[in-house]
């Protein structure tokens, strides 16, 4: 009867109830003990063993032994500072001395540049090996050039200095003729040749061809113009007192040069024939007198 309720049994339900609390009291067992276990491996859990203290002590003495000896690792263990820059101050340093054994050397060789420079100037530069006498020999020359070129402008300006005009007394007339053309300056008269008005700031006198023109004034010469195509050949004259006298349409033989005196009633040379811009007024004297910049009318000073 037992064997028959047992095998009753096992083929029942009953067994496979059995069977599952088995399997999952099982499985409670082991995660419970998995648990356990890592709670022992916890760092705060760790068992520390006595002996194991004088291993790390130990270790810890040997590191900074190295570090005492290795200044880099030195660095590194205390972290005071990188290799790197240790590396790259070293590096500053070798070559901040080439740099000043480089510098020594070239102001060594400037030395030697200046103490041979003489010679080599020389030789490049024969100027500078001229000696002292061919030198002032050079700047009397240069001096006598100069002053030769302006011998006539210094005595003419010394001349002209001592020159004096009395406008009361006025100015000779150059040649004897009549005015055929007006000083006008505040308004235009008409050119016949030009067949046009305009300004004419001298007096237009009529003379021959040939006449004789001689010097309105005493004065001293200090332009000859002998390439003015209106007036031809043009000579200028200073007569003192910031006053001067112009005479145009003169003749090719005329010979005065700057810094000739003239005294008043020399001839100074004779009339042209006219230019092409005096054709159909005929031969003439083109005369002109300034005071300072200006130009003034010749008929308020002739006399």
């Amino acid at each position: 009867m037992k064997k028959n309720k047992f095998t009753e049994f096992l083929k029942g339900k009953g067994y496979y109830m059995l069977l599952f609390v088995g399997v999952v009291a099982i499985a409670a067992v082991a995660i419970i003990g998995s648990q356990l276990s890592a709670k022992q491996e916890q760092p705060g859990n760790e068992l520390v063993d006595i002996n194991d203290v004088d291993d790390n002590i130990a270790a810890q003495d040997d590191s900074n032994e190295l570090a005492e000896n290795n200044p880099i690792s030195e660095g590194i263990v205390n972290n005071v500072g990188d290799a790197s820059s240790d590396v790259a101050a070293n590096d500053d340093s070798a070559n901040m001395t080439a740099d000043e054994g480089n510098g020594q050397e070239y102001a060594n060789n400037e030395d030697m540049i200046e103490m041979e420079g003489y010679e080599e100037d020389n030789v490049a530069n024969p100027s500078l090996a001229e000696t002292d006498g061919n030198s002032e020999v050079a700047a009397t020359e240069e001096d006598a050039q100069e002053t030769g070129s302006g011998a006539v402008k210094n005595e003419a300006t010394e001349t002209v200095e001592n020159l004096t005009f009395n406008s009361e007394d006025g100015l000779m007339w150059p040649v004897v003729g009549n005015v055929i053309m007006n000083y006008s300056m505040d308004h235009t008269i008409y050119f016949a040749t030009l067949m046009q008005y305009k300004c004419n700031p001298a007096i237009i006198i009529d003379a021959e061809v040939g006449t004789e023109v001689k010097s309105a004034a005493t004065g001293v010469v200090t332009s000859v113009d002998r390439s003015n195509a209106e007036t031809g050949i043009t000579v200028t004259m200073d007569i003192g007192d910031g006053y001067s006298v112009v005479y145009g349409q003169l003749s090719e033989d005329m010979a005065l040069e700057v810094g000739d005196l003239v005294n008043e009633g020399d001839v100074i040379a004779t009339v042209s024939e006219p230019t092409k811009y005096y054709s159909v007024e005929g031969s003439n004297l083109y005369f002109m007198v300034k005071e300072g910049d200006q130009t003034i009318n010749p008929m308020l000073l002739l006399r």
